[in-house]
């Protein structure tokens, strides 16, 4: 103890005494400065991807909101989104097809700290924000490549009209069967749709693709990303009906409908033709349906010049008299959902009706049903399809 030499009162030492100040400190509420502790884990998600008309959008699905920061790099160009706090056990991060990206890419960081990388094709501008989170939706850091925009000069060049021809099926997978006929849809498609590209391509402005030149299998989903990367002004589908009941015949077009199917046997039809692959869920339909009414706003132009295509295609066939008729329909088809290219599905016939059989069996018939389609075709393009120059 320490004493006081004038009045003999004990002194506390100072240790004590300042524990105890500490201590009245605490019991009165007064706060010291925390101790510092690390930030619990923010888990992303998800990646989301969507090719939209003026960018391409990647939304980051967080299960907290966050303080992004994002920086431009170049050599190669990129994008690096940092994420605080961000680990990702399980990310699956999508695959991309589009002018403006490479690929996306995910690193962990000290901090910890999670990093998005895009990889881009060019030095391209960009948008970047958050977004709330709203009921179900989590909060959402939101990434918009921008197209570049091209100044018209003031006598432009013609761009050809674009065609591109899906003949259905191939490869293993020979799609309907007429085996007392010995038929297989493959073939009967294939073989209509190289006709139907002659046809078109005797006009000097317009340039048609397949999806396929032989009998060999392509992925559903890839046979839209090569309607997108030609740049078609639209997009046929080729296929031959089958049903249990050998009486059902005639022709029928479909278009996109993001409901599913108008009736039950539209439903059927729209299985078999989708069981060829199993179809991922596609990435803008995904992202759209996080905005109340924005598949309507994206796909309403689209889906209408594509309703307006299968009325035309299906107005010629009529005319013919090749065939006849059933009408214009809605399905979710795989192929159709091209997202921005006007889209139609073509039934030739019935591969399971005797009579449809014999007539695509004909050499002579298969060549009349690709000059009536090519008729359908030209004749939607002088009614509906925008000018040449842009797409649709």
């Amino acid at each position: 103890m320490l004493y006081s030499g004038r009045s003999g009162r004990v002194l506390r030492r100072p240790r004590l005494v300042l524990r105890q100040l500490l201590l009245l400190l605490l019991v009165a509420g007064v706060g010291l400065p925390p101790v510092s502790t690390a930030a619990a884990p923010n888990r992303l998600l998800g990646v989301r991807t969507g090719p939209w008309p003026g960018h391409f959008r990647v939304v980051l699905d967080m299960a907290q909101p966050c303080d992004f920061v994002h920086k431009t790099y170049t050599d190669p160009h990129r994008i690096a989104i940092n994420l605080p706090g961000a680990v990702a056990p399980d990310l699956k991060l999508p695959t991309v097809s589009d002018p403006l990206l490479h690929r996306i890419r995910f690193n962990a960081l000290a901090g910890p700290k999670g990093q998005i990388v895009l990889d881009l094709t060019a030095a391209h501008e960009y948008k970047i924000f958050s977004l709330p989170a709203e009921g179900d939706t989590p909060f959402r850091v939101v990434c918009d490549i921008m197209r570049p925009t091209h100044q018209p000069s003031e006598d432009p060049p013609d761009r050809p009209w674009t065609v591109v021809i899906d003949p259905g099926h191939g490869g293993r997978d020979p799609g309907a069967v007429n085996h007392r006929f010995d038929l297989f849809e493959k073939n009967i498609v294939l073989d209509v749709s190289r006709r139907l590209k002659k046809q078109l391509e005797k006009a000097d402005d317009i340039v048609v693709h397949l999806t396929r030149e032989s009998d060999r299998a392509i992925p559903l989903r890839d046979r839209v990303k090569m309607a997108r990367g030609d740049g078609a002004d639209v997009f046929v589908s080729i296929h031959v009906n089958g049903c249990p009941h050998r009486s059902a015949h005639g022709a029928e077009v479909f278009y996109l409908s993001l409901k599913g199917a108008t009736n039950t046997a539209a439903a059927e039809l729209e299985v078999l033709e989708n069981s060829a692959e199993t179809i991922q869920n596609d990435p803008l339909l995904g992202e759209i349906a996080d905005f109340p009414f924005a598949a309507d706003l994206v796909m309403t132009d689209t889906m209408l010049r594509s309703s307006l295509l299968a009325e035309v295609v299906l107005e010629a066939l009529g005319a013919s008299r090749l065939t006849s008729t059933r009408g214009v329909k809605q399905a979710n088809f795989a192929v159709l959902r091209s997202c921005g290219v006007p889209s139609a599905l073509i039934e030739l016939g019935f591969i399971t009706n005797p009579q449809d059989a014999r007539l695509l069996a004909s050499s002579g018939h298969r060549q009349s049903l690709a000059e009536t389609i090519a008729r359908g075709l030209l004749e939607y393009r002088k009614r509906y399809a925008r000018q040449v120059g842009s797409s649709g």
